[in-house]
């Protein structure tokens, strides 16, 4: 960071900001406006993993990364959003997940969290349209960062009843971590083209294993309505 800030002295601003105290959030919001005049672009980034089952992970820890990835993110898009409004346009990128579709095993909560994001950009694309206002989930597969490392947290207790399955998850994680099929720049590139754009996807799944697992998703949505649709359907009152 420091080099960035050494390299573009007139053209970058770093305030600290940890997304679960809105104040430093609305403080970053008035220094980019006082700088810039405008924000054309939010790129909610900010953000962990929660491995652990549903039935161990601590509750304590389960609210916590639904402070910072939902929470967290509710508060900037709040904060950003009366200038968009104000000046009739902007883009919002929220960094949701492939898990924001498809949960697996030991990520339960965490892909709630994306999955709550990606009910809040589905909903907030409709509401903030009026204003020019581009809403954009982006959707990555694997990439090679550090979240499978450092980013990704563990429960601190675990039920010995889902030894089997932690082993499980921790080889994945293991092997995954530094060899990810995903291109971290390409994304970066692929993000800037989508906020560019006058009329981006509301979904950007990004990568190949991501393209595939929505595939794979919507097949087993429609298999399972298929096989249930004459009970499903009964479930209306009868037509007169």
């Amino acid at each position: 960071m420091d080099s960035l800030r050494e390299q573009f002295p007139n053209a970058l601003i770093t305030p600290e900001v940890d997304v679960t105290k809105p104040a430093q959030t609305r403080t970053a919001v008035e220094l980019t406006l006082a700088k810039w005049g405008r924000i054309d672009v939010l790129a909610n980034n900010a953000g962990y993993g929660q491995g652990g089952m549903i039935e161990d992970t601590p509750m304590d820890e389960v609210r916590a990364v639904f402070e910072t990835n939902v929470f967290g993110a509710l508060e900037t898009i709040r904060a950003v959003l009366p200038a968009m409004r104000s000046q009739g346009s902007g883009v919002i990128l929220n960094l949701s997940s492939i898990v924001g579709l498809v949960a697996y095993r030991g990520s339960g909560f965490y892909a709630a969290t994306k999955h709550a994001l990606e009910a809040i950009s589905e909903s907030m694309s409709i509401e903030v349209a009026p204003w020019g206002i581009k809403v954009v989930s982006v959707e990555p597969g694997p990439f090679r960062t550090d979240f499978a490392g450092r980013s990704y947290k563990w429960p601190s207790k675990r039920m010995p009843e889902y030894d089997a399955l932690y082993k499980v998850a921790f080889d994945i994680y293991e092997r995954m971590n530094g060899n990810q099929a995903g291109d971290p720049v390409r994304a970066a590139q692929l993000m800037i083209e989508a906020a560019e754009c006058p009329a981006p996807p509301l979904r950007l799944p990004m990568g190949q294993f991501a393209y595939e697992e929505i595939d794979l998703y919507i097949e087993a949505l429609n298999s399972d309505k298929e096989k249930w649709k004459e009970k499903l359907l009964a479930t209306d009152f009868p037509n007169d």
